[in-house]
């Protein structure tokens, strides 16, 4: 938080992030920190993204990684034609299948 902090030109020990990530209660009100419009596009601004960058959740390779296994599966369903979509799903669920007896396939749940 200290880098993020420096990042954006505030003091590395400013505790506005973490009191926001923590949920911390605000001193005498009901309610916790919260990140406004104000503060979400002076980050966006000070660290070069695009506006409105973080009003969108992570996506799935920014979580987990471009060389996830699922990030991978994910992109591929991406660049699919939609009339193929159905047809990916059904070989996904058939590999997600537990293997019949004797037949010598190794599917897993």
């Amino acid at each position: 938080m200290s880098d993020l902090n420096e990042a954006l030109g505030w003091a590395r020990a400013d505790p506005k992030l973490t009191q926001i990530k923590n949920n911390n209660k605000r001193p005498g009100r009901d309610a916790t920190y919260q990140m406004g419009d104000a503060m979400a596009r002076e980050i966006e601004e000070k660290l070069g993204l695009e506006r409105g960058w973080m009003d969108n959740p992570p996506t799935y390779a920014e979580i987990h990684g471009e060389e996830d296994p699922r990030t991978k599966v994910l992109l591929l369903m991406e660049h699919l034609p939609p009339d193929q979509w159905q047809t990916a799903v059904r070989l996904l669920d058939a590999l997600a299948q537990p293997a019949a007896a004797g037949n010598g396939t190794t599917g897993r749940h």
